[in-house]
């Protein structure tokens, strides 16, 4: 008998990641219709949408960071990280970071946010330490081995999503035609960090029971 049992996760399908946001990914909207057959999908057992969910003065917002430039990245005094400085993205409970109208949300998908601690950004869906999102408890708790990565954007949340689901021990996939990247530069160097883990990249119609 198959003791195998999948999971979609949606990354990060939000307003200010899509058009008319303030980070939006190019042609966002079309992984939208994909995303939402993929839910439909029987051959998951259970859908995760993550979500951006950032506190106002979060560390990774160029304007609270004086003296840098939107896209720069820099080291960070308080913990030595390096971080991107961003446009201001995904506040809680503002719009921006509401899901898209057009991403169907379902009673039974499980909302996991991420990035709610000042002081890390968290590309991850399931979180950068000292931030543990709980997706890899809730991934056990449920038994799944195998898990679809989709959603917004695959050369940062996307890719750090399937790269740490692929570390913690899940047979991990990226469905090509249901994420969108930033930049060709970044997007490259995600393939190469994935590839050396074992991360397959399928499409959307090849998903079958």
């Amino acid at each position: 008998m198959d003791s195998e049992k999948k999971a979609l996760i949606v990354v990060d399908v939000q307003n200010d990641f899509c058009e008319g946001g303030s980070l939006a990914v190019k042609d966002a909207a079309q992984i939208f219709p994909i995303i939402n057959s993929l839910k439909k999908n029987t051959v998951f057992e259970k859908v995760y949408l993550t979500a951006d969910w950032h506190p106002a003065d979060h560390v990774s917002f160029h304007e609270n960071n004086p003296g840098t430039e939107l896209f720069q990245e820099i080291t960070l005094e308080e913990t030595g990280v390096k971080q991107v400085m961003w446009p201001t993205h995904c506040v809680q409970d503002k719009t921006g970071s509401e899901f898209h109208k057009d991403l169907e949300v379902s009673d039974s998908d499980v909302i996991v946010k991420k990035g709610t601690i000042r002081t890390v950004d968290s590309y991850s869906g399931f979180g950068t330490p000292p931030e543990d999102t709980g997706l890899n408890q809730l991934l056990q708790d449920e038994g799944i081995t195998t898990v679809y990565v989709t959603g917004l954007a695959y050369d940062y949340c996307v890719g750090s999503t399937a790269r740490d689901a692929a570390k913690n021990g899940y047979k991990t996939y990226v469905v090509t035609d249901a994420t969108k990247s930033i930049a060709e530069e970044t997007a490259k160097a995600m393939d190469d960090t994935l590839s050396g883990l074992g991360v397959e990249k399928i499409e959307s119609s090849s998903i079958t029971a």
